[in-house]
């Protein structure tokens, strides 16, 4: 019988309830690939612990408007069905889903892949542009459950996949359909914002290839929809650190003060909607956009399981696979 091949989908993870907010907060807090604390070992968890307390009750409100929890890992689900159904026509393929901050984490998934007896393992990261925060965090973590379980397999991670063409292209479908909802759809009476999530400026000047990797995949998208008003700008920002600007709350007063009366938003680095698409683009900036004179303001949702998004995750494991 021919082994399969495991696919691994990495993925930040998401409270699954109110009360799990906390804790999911503390092991984002907790991760030495973002926060670099000197003496880590006796100031990591207790930083994680104090800064979890404190931005628990904020961090609760936005899940409770969304529902009371993350959709990230239904929406994961649906993405690695979709997935596994279109690899079953190309052999023996088993897709898991591993979450950095909330379950399955990586101890789980590697536990399964190691009892399953999986040699050979794709890991692909549902995070298309690289970070040292997302997909380096991901592997590093996964990489070290390996480690300390003792399982050895042969492994293939995918670091980037910003200029996939048919992740592009679902992009470019997503946009033109969502316009189209407009009460005037006419690209040139609609200001288009790629919101993409921030990151320290610190970290970017320390070599992460994000900003650059974010740039690219907005001057492609920008080159194939001839768009007439597009932005890129960054959202998420927490603390007084300088993170990539410009702001994309700025940048919607910006364009009010212009005279925008019609605003589309899409989130150019997520492929899962979650608190940040649901709730910060969809109600918070709304708010903003509102309070600012802007009639009109959509947020066109993530990918989630679009089919062009699937054959371009199918055609990006198809590719790694061959080299296992």
């Amino acid at each position: 019988m021919e082994s399969k091949t495991a696919v691994v989908l990495f993925n930040l993870g998401g409270p699954d309830s109110l009360d799990a907010v906390e804790p999911f907060l503390f092991n984002l807090f907790s991760d030495p690939d973002i926060f670099k604390l000197p003496l880590a070992f006796l100031t990591q968890r207790p930083f994680a612990r104090i800064l979890s307390r404190r931005r628990t009750e904020l961090a609760r409100a936005g899940y409770a408007a969304i529902g009371g929890k993350s959709p990230l890992l239904d929406n994961t689900r649906k993405q690695a069905d979709a997935l596994q159904r279109s690899l079953l026509e190309h052999g023996a393929f088993e897709v898991f889903i591993c979450m950095r901050y909330w379950n399955p984490r990586a101890a789980e998934v590697v536990s399964r892949l190691k009892e399953s007896g999986h040699t050979r393992i794709v890991l692909l990261p549902l995070y298309p542009q690289f970070s040292i925060t997302t997909t380096g965090s991901s592997y590093n973590e996964f990489m070290r459950e390996c480690k300390h379980q003792n399982y050895r397999a042969a492994t293939k991670l995918i670091h980037e996949w910003y200029d996939a063409h048919d992740y592009q292209q679902a992009i470019i479908s997503s946009i033109c359909a969502e316009v189209a909802k407009f009460p005037d759809p006419d690209p040139a009476h609609v200001s288009l914002l790629f919101s993409a999530h921030g990151l320290p400026q610190k970290i970017v000047d320390r070599g992460d290839r994000y900003e650059q990797q974010i740039r690219a995949t907005f001057e492609a998208l920008r080159r194939q929809l001839a768009w007439p008003d597009v932005t890129l700008c960054y959202q998420s920002r927490v603390g007084p650190l300088r993170w990539l600007q410009p702001y994309t709350d700025d940048v919607i007063r910006e364009k009010a003060r212009s005279g925008t009366r019609q605003m589309l938003v899409y989130p150019i680095a997520f492929v899962s909607d979650h608190t940040e698409t649901l709730y910060e683009l969809g109600i918070l900036y709304r708010e903003v956009a509102a309070a600012s004179g802007i009639k009109h303001y959509r947020v066109a949702p993530a990918l989630n399981d679009h089919p062009r998004l699937i054959r371009a995750l199918e055609k990006l494991v198809l590719t790694e696979a061959q080299q296992l």
